[in-house]
């Protein structure tokens, strides 16, 4: 990933591991495992085949660098995020609605919404994060 900087402890890498829920495995188990999902899948039809895709977006982010002709202040960066799950058929033609994890309730640009009637599944946590209830 070419993160310049990053140092780590086998005790952080093991215990990333045991979180994510990542097993070491070697090419040869690989392999095997990689034919044995393909056997599986080849079983269903491409309709019925479908994937799911979970990602962060700070939507107030701004870029971490830019173009400057003079100093800019240091600035504090947001870290206002939500969750959006993406699910799809491997054909592409069944796309269900975006699930959307926000970290209030209610939010202000929400107020007078109401949230069953948008194409969207919304969630709301403290730290707007996947979690097993949802």
């Amino acid at each position: 990933m070419n993160i310049e900087g990053f140092t780590r402890s086998v005790g952080w890498l093991n215990n990333f591991k045991k979180r994510h829920n990542i097993k070491q495995l070697s090419e040869e188990k690989l392999t095997k495992e990689k034919e044995k999902l393909q056997e599986l899948i080849n079983n269903f039809d491409l309709e019925n085949v479908f994937n799911c895709d979970e990602t962060g977006l700070y939507w107030e982010l701004e870029p971490s660098e830019t173009l400057s002709i003079g100093l800019l202040s240091e600035i504090k960066k947001s870290k206002n995020r939500v969750t959006l799950l993406l699910i799809f058929n491997a054909t592409g033609s069944i796309k269900l609605f975006a699930l959307f994890i926000h970290k209030y309730q209610i939010p202000r640009d929400l107020i007078d919404i109401n949230k069953s009637k948008l194409s969207i599944d919304y969630f709301w946590n403290k730290k707007a994060w996947m979690q097993i209830s949802i």
